[in-house]
């Protein structure tokens, strides 16, 4: 999972210079867009050239998941040849327009390293919205990034439920795939919410269909298209579980897609159990194998019957044996994420009847409760230390943060709290239960969502996706989405389905 700083160009053109820019205005005006790739990573980029005719000196472009604000020295075009140096040399462009004036391809040097660029000639109407300034951004809808200083508000289902439903639609329709920290999440959590909401829309579920195809497409003879379903192994599992969930909770049969999504999952397994995690820096989904893994399961033990099918099968011992690979993982561990992994493996075990023995459970039911803070909430920094987290490469940047030695209570670690000890049978009347329930509905923010700060980065701040969906969960499992509070979020994006409480 993927996050994002802005980087802007401005491009100071010395008035000595004047008709070399207007040369460049005539023939390079409008709107590019393309990405810039760092390794096999693809950052969206949008260069913005003014049209002679406006007379301004500068031009902007806005890169994704750039660490510096870059500022051109000088920009010079020989026919269809364009380059540019940026901070004294620090950072150079080279490209060419293509023949027919359409395409900008080039590299742009930074750092002594080569990073290949191309941009494509883009109506304003089909420009990105830029500065990527926003967290989703999708036709009509625009969610600015979460800040700590944002307001919190007297606890809104309607906001937290637009938040939740926009979120997940405009990732997946301006992203085009399945992201652990959004709709991800959403479909692993929303459709356990289908008889308090109402069915999430047909749409999401259209769109993992969808993607569970584009992953089938490769030929599993051509060694090169294996390997790119190998690399989306994650994805994969994801878009499995959604499914699964979906299933469960929604519709109350096993489909062909979740069946088809639950063997390709088991197509990737590794020999140890687990799968291979592509980005193990991003904390604290799709970071950890041991995390993923619990996904795995919850996709198995949610899917309607398909459990059932696999015992016994003649013609499939494989799969079964899968399985059973994959609980004893889940039960011997492993390098995991502190007890923040933990907290995933009572939630899975709750769902998968004989995972873990009771003496088990309560051990973890333990742990999690000695991790309640005193305000009534649970932070996720008081899960893992700093070296656990993923492949313990935010360690420096966790140590660093102002509120290292007492961090406070978040909406993502108190939602999945709750969510673990309420499914592993703790009664909602707990007072601990009802203290962090309190805490939730006093700390929603303004937007509708719920604050926790990122453990990689300080600009997208994803991680407050979950923040919300688990704290929904949460709230629904202890009976606290009120009458009122349900007839107040009938208007919204989401409680939009014919069948919608």
């Amino acid at each position: 999972m993927k996050r994002a700083i802005l980087l802007t160009l401005v491009f100071g053109i010395a008035s000595s210079g004047l008709s070399q820019a207007q040369e460049l205005a005539r023939s390079l005006p409008g709107i590019w867009q393309g990405t810039v790739k760092t390794g096999s990573e693809p950052h969206r980029a949008v260069l913005q050239l003014p049209k002679a005719s406006a007379d301004p000196k500068t031009a902007t472009l806005d890169i994704e998941f750039f660490p510096d604000y870059l500022k051109v020295d000088s920009l010079t075009q020989d026919a269809s040849h364009l380059k540019f140096t940026v901070n004294g040399g620090k950072a150079s462009f080279d490209g060419k327009l293509s023949a027919d004036g359409n395409t900008l391809a080039g590299v742009l040097t930074f750092d002594h390293v080569p990073l290949p660029v191309e941009l494509h000639r883009t109506a304003a109407v089909a420009a990105w919205h830029v500065p990527f300034r926003y967290q989703y951004h999708y036709k009509d809808i625009t969610i600015p990034r979460p800040s700590p200083d944002e307001a919190k508000i007297p606890f809104s289902l309607r906001l937290a439920v637009d938040y939740m439903e926009k979120g997940a639609s405009a990732w997946s329709n301006e992203r085009q795939c399945v992201a652990c920290h959004t709709n991800g999440s959403y479909m692993a959590v929303r459709p356990l919410m289908t008889e308090r909401l109402g069915p999430p829309p047909q749409e999401m579920r259209d769109f993992f269909v969808s993607a569970l195809k584009d992953q089938l497409l490769p030929d599993p003879d051509d060694p090169k298209g294996q390997a790119a379903v190998v690399q989306a192994s994650t994805q994969v599992i994801y878009i499995a579980a959604g499914l699964a969930i979906w299933d469960a909770n929604v519709s109350h049969r096993l489909s062909p897609e979740t069946a088809q999504a639950l063997s390709l999952m088991f197509s990737l397994q590794r020999p140890a159990g687990d799968w291979f995690v592509d980005d193990d820096n991003n904390p604290p989904l799709e970071s950890s194998a041991y995390q993923v893994a619990t996904v795995a399961a919850r996709a198995i033990a949610n899917a309607p019957g398909w459990l059932d099918q696999q015992k016994g099968t003649p013609g499939n011992p494989s799969i079964a044996a899968k399985v059973e690979l994959l609980k004893q993982f889940l039960r011997v561990g492993g390098k995991m994420q502190g007890d923040y992994d933990r907290v995933d493996l009572l939630w899975t075990a709750s769902e998968y009847p004989g995972l873990l023995n009771d003496a088990q459970k309560q051990q973890l039911i333990e742990m999690i409760l000695n991790h309640q803070q005193i305000d009534g909430g649970w932070s996720i920094r008081t899960f893992a230390k700093p070296e656990e987290w993923g492949k313990g490469n935010r360690a420096d940047k966790l140590k660093a943060e102002i509120e290292y030695r007492d961090p406070p209570s978040d909406g993502h670690m108190t939602g999945l709290a709750i969510i673990a000890l309420r499914k592993s049978g703790i009664p909602a009347s707990d007072p601990r239960i009802q203290r962090g329930v309190a805490w939730l509905l006093a700390n929603q923010r303004s937007s509708g969502r719920w604050w926790t700060r990122s453990l990689n980065r300080d600009s997208w701040q994803f991680i407050s996706y979950s923040s919300t969906v688990y704290p929904l969960l949460a709230l629904d499992l202890c009976d606290a989405l009120k009458p009122e509070s349900l007839k107040a979020a009938s208007g919204s994006q989401l409680a939009h389905t014919p069948n919608g409480k």
